[in-house]
């Protein structure tokens, strides 16, 4: 034991530091390299989880394009079919007991007139043909309304023959 500080104190005394600020430096080194690998892996896979898929609502004329980040479990949308460009909303991946795993967005609907409500849409998840979504409204941010539920579809195009939307049934 006696031999190694030593060997230490003649290293340290070659680099003419001292003994504290080259095992500082050496630790630092060893915490902060794995730190920042981990850190450049946790961003590159963050933009690689991210998935884009659309949805239309069965027996309606609307639908969303979904961005999917598993990573982060996060979630955006905006509208499409007849709806657009009419809303937009960001959500998250989670668990409803009663439900199972579900994306749950906050909707924005000003860009169809809908400044005064604020919707929720629950949409069953993974995201596969058949599966279920619900969606709901507040206009004072106290009571919550279900509008309607339905299925949905991946991958088709919502069909525009004079169907009404998810937004316009309250």
């Amino acid at each position: 034991m006696f031999r190694l500080k030593e060997k230490r104190f003649a290293i340290y005394s070659r680099l003419n530091v001292s003994s504290e600020i080259f095992e500082g430096t050496l630790y630092m080194k060893r915490l902060l390299l794995p730190a920042a690998a981990a850190l450049a892996m946790l961003c590159a896979g963050s933009a690689a989880m991210a998935d884009t898929v659309s949805i239309s609502f069965d027996k309606l004329c609307d639908g969303m394009d979904i961005i999917v980040n598993t990573a982060t479990r996060t979630a955006l949308e905006t509208g499409n079919g007849c709806d657009e460009g009419a809303h937009f909303g960001a959500g998250t991946i989670g668990r409803i007991k009663v439900r199972g795993n579900t994306l749950t967005f906050g909707v924005n609907l000003y860009g169809k007139g809908g400044g005064a409500y604020q919707y929720i849409y629950v949409i069953d998840y993974p995201l596969v043909t058949g599966a279920s979504w619900s969606n709901f409204y507040t206009t004072d941010g106290k009571t919550l309304s279900r509008i309607t539920t339905g299925t949905y579809t991946v991958g088709a195009a919502p069909r525009r023959d004079g169907l009404k939307s998810s937004t316009a049934l309250h």
